[in-house]
């Protein structure tokens, strides 16, 4: 292409103008409708430069053609599919996708009818696809010398970017609107300068109002006419300094009565930083209210000490009497100051992390008897006290503090430490006196042992001498003699078996005897074959279901069943043939413990049941003591330990052992043993 520009350098109407005056300068307007720039009229020559020398999007279309020329302003509305062939061409042409539209504008600014429009869209392809412009823009006709319009001057702002914004401003505004009718709280909108244009639903449902009753400042009309200038006041501060509105104030209901609500109200800033408009929401409060001050009321009386600590500082809200007594201290130097600066004598002591532990993680912490030095009448002592943290929460469930609970066990505690100390005395002195029980306790046995085998040795003469007498004697005596010399061997023979049951008690304090698998059946059948000539006499029926192998001394599981199932045969009815049944069942956990038994062993119950003389019910603790008889000895035989031993055996197993009986039933024995032995915990 020719370059034209060294030809118009000396027009003036095509001096300057930037890029575009540059291409206009380089353009071979002889090929246009236009023609060479020396033919152009003085009206075209000057809109040419007056728009080259214009910053705002600006361009003619001169002529029935309306060929263009446009400034750099214009140029980006061209977009990249128009600009630069657009230049010296049609409008017709450039804009053939929207010529329908303003086409008509055209041709009537041609006949000297300006037009002009804000916000007017048109669907352009100037980047190679359709798309929605906006445009605020005006058609202004340009006349030649004669008065004739001879093109049109169009001055544009595109205000795509601008009218898309506010769309979405006004989707997003209609989207709150929705989204605030539907929330619990009373919400509004109001302009930079304070006055309220839009209220949700809520509103008017609590407050039974209507939008003209609302407008502008009509809020004023349901707020509490005492209350009314502090509000004012406040929210007109808020609007010329633009700092948040936070407050709590009685808003009045459609039914008259007035509720607190708690008042937040924030600035809406626009993309310069300025305000446009204010936020607000109204929360009522009047629960939370109420139940803050019941709270506060319940602390203030409560009988033991209580407090409130707020914020990560943990200061000192409120606090009852016994709290500030707790602590040594007046209010004045505590109350709405951090815990810590109030009270600096609890500082170091392990409190600090536990009070910032309950306020950042919501875990409530309790402790009894905890020390703590506290300031006690001029002097620094030690309080020991039961302790609660827990996190003191609002109606949204975050932690704004902690409510605190303390009870001053002091003397409680002090009072144990002397009890401990009696009782760890006592203990010493009660172990000692069990080492010394048990000393006693083996030098007795060791006596009884002693004794019991130097006092057979004369029982022995004693019984030899009379058998020799009765034998010498032999016919040569007469019934007197004879009669004493009887008594002599009865009682040399009770006191032989009294001296071994004696002998045999003393054997069953002795410690580390060794425990073995011991099968209780055949212990039985043992004593039944010890007890046949005797069953066969009597015609005695004994039944056995299977008795378990347990954990036991032996020769005292002999002991203890030859004594009960002897006691059996012995104390038979006259006339009767003696029956004895020996079962086993299983215990109860609760048996277990009425019987206070060792809960870490399996026991089992062993029942023997026989048809004899019996006892009566109010024996049956009696007969289990040492020498205890309920029949004379011309009755029954026997020397009142038998039982004894029992109860002695049974107890060396960590069991347990009880009868009941009837003077027309017989007796009945339990015996409650351990299958297995362990240590007393």
């Amino acid at each position: 292409m020719e370059n034209f520009s060294e030809t118009y350098d000396s027009f003036y109407f095509l001096a300057n103008g930037g890029e575009m005056g540059k291409l206009i300068r380089a353009k071979d307007w002889s090929k246009t409708p236009l023609g060479h720039p020396k033919e152009w009229p003085q009206s075209l020559r000057t809109a040419v430069a007056i728009m080259l020398d214009n910053p705002f999007g600006m361009y003619i279309a001169w002529g029935t053609d309306y060929t263009q020329i446009y400034n750099d302003g214009y140029r980006p509305i061209l977009g990249s599919t128009k600009h630069p062939e657009a230049l010296g061409i049609s409008t017709r042409e450039t804009f053939a996708e929207v010529w329908r539209i303003i086409g008509a504008m055209f041709d009537d600014v041609m006949k000297g009818v300006p037009i002009g429009f804000p916000d007017f869209m048109l669907p352009l392809d100037r980047h190679g696809y359709a798309e929605e412009c906006y445009f605020d823009f005006s058609y202004s006709p340009i006349r030649k010398n004669n008065g004739e319009v001879g093109g049109v001057l169009v001055t544009v702002i595109e205000t795509t970017n601008k009218k898309k914004s506010e769309d979405a401003l006004k989707e997003s505004e209609a989207r709150f609107r929705t989204l605030a009718d539907n929330i619990p709280n009373l919400a509004w909108m109001a302009d930079a300068a304070g006055s309220i244009y839009w209220y949700n639903k809520q509103w008017y449902d609590y407050t039974g109002t209507t939008p003209d009753q609302m407008k502008g400042w009509g809020w004023q009309s349901i707020h509490h006419p005492e209350e009314l200038a502090r509000v004012l006041k406040k929210w007109r501060e808020s609007i010329a300094s633009g700092i948040p509105f936070e407050m709590v104030f009685p808003i009045k209901g459609a039914d008259g009565k007035f509720r607190q609500f708690l008042t937040r109200v924030v600035p809406v800033h626009d993309q310069d930083g300025k305000i446009y408009q204010w936020f607000g929401t109204n929360t009522d409060v009047t629960e939370r209210i109420i139940a803050e001050e019941n709270l506060r009321n319940t602390i203030l009386q409560a009988p033991v000490a209580m407090c409130i600590f707020k914020g990560p500082d943990h200061i000192v809200e409120l606090a009852n009497d016994r709290m500030f007594e707790l602590w040594g201290k007046p209010s004045e130097g505590i109350l709405n100051r951090p815990i810590f600066q109030g009270l600096p004598e609890a500082k170091d002591q392990g409190f600090e992390s536990l009070v910032d532990g309950v306020y950042s993680t919501g875990e409530t912490f309790s402790a009894d008897g905890i020390p703590i030095t506290l300031p006690r009448g001029g002097k620094i002592e030690i309080v020991y006290v039961n302790l609660v943290y827990s996190a003191y929460r609002e109606p949204d469930g975050s932690i704004s503090g902690i409510l605190a609970v303390a009870v001053d066990v002091t003397a409680q505690i002090l009072a144990r430490q002397k009890i401990e100390d009696v009782v760890a005395e006592r203990t010493k002195a009660l172990a000692q006196a069990n080492v010394d029980l048990q000393k006693s306790n083996e030098e007795l046995a060791q006596f009884a042992y002693i004794a019991s085998h130097d006092l057979q040795e004369p029982l022995r003469k004693i019984s030899t001498f009379s058998q020799m007498l009765d034998n010498s004697l032999n016919k040569n005596i007469d019934d007197t003699s004879r009669s004493y010399i009887n008594k002599i061997n009865k009682s040399s023979s009770r006191m032989h078996t009294l001296i071994r049951d004696v002998l045999n008690y003393s054997q069953l304090v002795k410690e580390n005897q060794i425990f073995q698998e011991v099968n209780l059946d055949e212990v039985v059948e043992s004593i039944i074959a010890e007890y046949d000539l005797l069953i066969e006499q009597k015609g005695a029926v004994i039944t056995i279901t299977d008795l378990p192998t347990i954990q036991a001394i032996p020769l005292q599981m002999s002991q203890l069943f030859r004594n009960i199932i002897g006691n059996a045969l012995k104390f038979s009815r006259t006339g009767h043939k003696p029956e004895v049944q020996i079962t086993t069942s299983d215990i109860s956990n609760g048996e277990l413990e009425a019987l206070s038994l060792n809960p870490g062993l399996e026991y089992f119950r062993i029942k023997i049941i026989d048809n004899g003389i019996g006892f009566k019910g109010e024996y049956a603790e009696q007969i289990f003591n040492i020498f205890q008889r309920l029949h004379r000895k011309s009755e029954f035989e026997g020397t009142g330990i038998g039982l004894a031993m029992c109860k002695k055996i049974v107890l060396n197993h960590q069991g347990e052992i009880d009868a009941k009986g009837s003077s027309e039933n017989g007796a009945v024995f339990n015996v409650i043993l351990p299958l297995q032995q362990k240590k007393l915990p």
